[in-house]
């Protein structure tokens, strides 16, 4: 009988199974370890560009927040309060993987430094070569009307007052107008915006500043470049331009940024008045500006004189406060600097360039007034 030693009692086919039993730990991965240090990257890209933007409404984490809360978004989130917002989720992830400068411009520039942003903005470089220009007015910004427009335009509004009228100075405009979203359209577009001018609401400035020009001798410089190719950075376009403007011919006394509203009951956007449809109007300003005791004082005066002239025309002041207007829509570069909505995209855009002529009245009532 053959015996066995103390301590090694276990026979070879049960130790093979107990060693198979405890398995062999799994090798690591090097993808795993690339796929962890890429998100860590990321997220790092990601919190850098937003703490490094100047924007206060954290209009990415809003976004965020409605995707996870729908509820938030239903009750208590304001789109207006991040119209001036370009930094989206979108635009955070763009940033944080390098490819937010994916565009013709940003392409050319990368290879050759003379296209550059840098270099297309400087405006030594710019004025040498008048072609490379960001902004550039051409045929699509001339408002372009039909003749049943025209007509009707061409006849004398009853809103003038030809006692206002004084002589025109064309080397020292008065007032600026502009449209940060140039491509706000009206009821005959069908589409969500356009660059007609005679759908849009540069076909209401033009009105207006002609009006005002022609009629009661307000010099006018009126802005058409579209701005609004993308909606989100509008107001960083516009700010350019004003800028430019205002260091072209000082302070103006009137600053306007043209827009329409978004109002979907026509009935609440429309008035009529002495026989024709109209679009009601209303002012807008922002607290978040230095300039903005000016500004409300200005836009105080106008509401004034418009419920007293045309009280059935013109809407409430609408006043941003807090995170509302949160860079001041450009309102606080110069004193008397507004927003003026005129009707809503359900209007029809005659509708809107006809309460033009009553909005030049108001304007040249206080600007021509006490002359």
């Amino acid at each position: 009988m053959i015996g066995f030693k103390k301590g090694n009692n276990i026979s070879p086919l049960k130790r093979s199974v107990r060693v198979k039993s405890l398995g062999r730990l799994p090798s690591l991965n090097l993808g795993y370890f690339l796929i962890i240090g890429f998100v860590i990257i990321f997220l790092a890209r990601a919190v850098g560009v937003v703490n490094s933007n100047s924007e206060r409404g954290g209009y990415a984490y809003v976004q965020m927040l409605n995707l996870s809360m729908p509820m938030v978004k239903t009750q208590v989130y304001k789109d207006e309060a991040y119209a001036e917002n370009k930094l989206s989720v979108k635009g955070v992830v763009a940033e944080a993987l390098g490819l937010s400068n994916i565009n013709l411009i940003g392409i050319i520039g990368n290879e050759v430094s003379y296209f550059s942003e840098a270099t297309i903005n400087n405006p030594e470089v710019r004025d040498h070569n008048r072609g490379f220009e960001k902004f550039k007015v051409n045929e699509n910004t001339i408002a372009k009307l039909t003749p049943e427009e025209i007509a009707e335009l061409n006849d004398v509004s009853k809103a003038y007052n030809p006692s206002l009228k004084k002589t025109l100075n064309s080397a020292k405009p008065e007032i600026f107008i502009y449209h940060t979203h140039t491509m706000e359209q009206y009821a005959e577009s069908g589409v969500a915006q356009t660059n007609n001018s005679d759908a849009n609401v540069v076909g209401v400035g033009d009105v207006l500043a002609k009006e005002l020009e022609e009629g009661y001798g307000i010099s006018v410089v009126h802005d058409k470049t579209n701005y609004s190719v993308s909606y989100n950075d509008a107001y960083d376009r516009s700010r350019e331009g004003l800028q430019k403007y205002l260091s072209e011919y000082g302070k103006f006394k009137i600053v306007i940024d043209l827009h329409r509203d978004s109002v979907e009951n026509k009935s609440l956007v429309t008035t009529t008045l002495n026989d024709q449809s109209l679009a009601k109007f209303m002012f807008v300003t922002s607290q978040n500006v230095p300039t903005y005791d000016a500004n409300q004082k200005t836009v105080d005066e106008l509401y004034g004189i418009g419920s007293k002239l045309f009280p059935e025309l013109i809407k409430p002041t609408k006043i941003f406060e807090g995170l509302g207007g949160i860079n001041g829509f450009n309102q606080g570069f110069c004193e008397g600097s507004m927003i003026i909505e005129v009707g809503s995209h359900k209007n029809a855009a005659q509708e809107a360039k006809l309460t033009g002529k009553y909005i030049a009245r108001i304007l040249a009532e206080y600007l021509n007034g006490s002359e």
